[in-house]
């Protein structure tokens, strides 16, 4: 479990300075990509036959699948070599039901992850948000430059009023090129994002669905011979 020193300890971990370490703007292409789970990489090999060109791997997970990386931040750096792209880590934070240090520890161990991984990984990394209250914002939105591509989930949100506000902040600090998004879009989103930016993420239901209809096509294939 996080506690306040991790806090302490992860604010003097770029340069003393009390502030999440950078992280950069690059373009790469999303469009047609296949969003899969970090903890089901078997999936992504079922639904295509070049994961490296086709696959966006996230870490839209439970965080006992991904609590490895906070030990080892390249502890998936093999696996990540096999894909696309893959998005940073969702250690969660929730303003509503835990400690403000907390949220800020998670946040802020996220932050320094995907910062080491822009830097010392060839796949494009793209940034996921998080947040709580407006407290968090310096830790979530900070030193992020503009037009950077991000993602960010809307399942399992508690406070649609915290999750409106924090993305909207997101949105006027880092102005990002695409946001690719799972789970519902509410409607509230295109009062101050442009939709036609957003790039959905499947769900594991959808992407098992995906793979049903092929090997349903395959199977119809085969009868045709």
């Amino acid at each position: 479990m996080a506690t306040l020193n991790d806090v302490i300890d992860y604010s003097k971990f770029y340069n003393g300075k009390d502030e999440p370490p950078l992280f950069l703007h690059e373009h790469f292409e999303l469009a047609n990509k296949i969003f899969v789970p970090a903890d089901d990489f078997k999936l992504a090999q079922k639904l295509t036959d070049s994961t490296k060109e086709n696959v966006v791997l996230h870490y839209f997970v439970h965080d006992s699948k991904q609590n490895r990386l906070l030990l080892n931040n390249l502890a998936d750096k093999n696996l990540h070599q096999k894909v696309y792209a893959v998005t940073s880590p969702d250690f969660s934070a929730d303003s509503k039901n835990c400690w403000p240090c907390l949220n800020e520890a998670n946040i802020l161990k996220s932050r320094i992850c995907a910062s080491r991984w822009q830097q010392e990984c060839e796949e494009p990394v793209i940034l996921t948000l998080l947040w709580g209250d407006s407290s968090t914002y310096k830790y979530a939105f900070g030193n992020v430059e503009k037009g950077t591509i991000c993602a960010v989930s809307h399942q399992g949100v508690k406070d649609e009023r915290i999750f409106k506000e924090g993305l909207e902040t997101a949105v006027e600090k880092i102005r990002m090129e695409n946001l690719c998004w799972l789970g519902d879009i509410p409607d509230y989103v295109r009062e101050f994002y442009d939709l036609k930016k957003i790039i959905k993420m499947q769900t594991r239901t959808e992407l098992l669905q995906m793979l049903k209809r092929q090997k349903s096509d395959e199977n119809q294939l085969l009868l045709a011979v």
